[in-house]
């Protein structure tokens, strides 16, 4: 068992490498990060609005930043969009070397997946002028983890969630006991 579960770790890890770096390489001939950062800010314009009455203005590309604006107040949207929009990467590139599924389920995980991640991202730009005009040291904490989520977490996490059930196959400690004695 122990010599079998290395072997597709290594082979696991293997697949996710070369995934992620197709679909790095995809996503950037594609210019997919710009599409990416526009439905974002589309997104983020409309949610932000609903959380906290702050608006989004989104200038022509190459003519400023993206500005949260509330009355006399404005936030400039000081966030690297080509950093944040890749992470959708590595969710693909999990879903891609999890082995054990079925090529539909796959898909439809990677579908969701991204839309996941598209979600954390969105609410994350939708925040970002609490975090930043209403300076404390909650907000500190709280847009440090978010951007700990964003960036680094939640591709993790959202594979995980999605791939439970494949992933206790290969893990007998998140198998419940009563699995494990089968």
């Amino acid at each position: 068992m122990g010599r079998a579960l290395r072997m597709k770790k290594w082979r696991f890890l293997g697949l996710f490498l070369l995934a992620f770096a197709a679909f790095l390489v995809v996503w950037r001939a594609t210019d997919a990060a710009r599409y990416y950062t526009n439905g974002l800010l589309w997104f983020a314009g409309l949610v932000g609005p609903m959380l906290h009455g702050w608006v989004l203005e989104i200038p022509q590309p190459g003519h400023g930043s993206p500005t949260w604006v509330h009355g006399n107040e404005a936030v400039q949207a000081a966030i690297q969009f080509d950093a944040l929009s890749v992470g959708v990467v590595p969710v693909l590139a999990l879903l891609a070397a999890t082995p054990g599924l079925r090529w539909r389920r796959r898909i439809g995980l990677m579908g969701l997946g991204a839309l996941l991640g598209f979600a954390v991202d969105t609410l994350v730009v939708a925040l970002f002028p609490l975090l930043v005009f209403y300076k404390n040291a909650f907000t500190d904490v709280i847009g440090t983890f978010l951007g700990l989520i964003a960036f680094v977490g939640a591709p993790v996490i959202i594979w995980f969630a999605l791939t439970f059930r494949e992933l206790q196959g290969w893990l007998p400690l998140l198998q419940s006991r009563s699995m494990q004695s089968h």
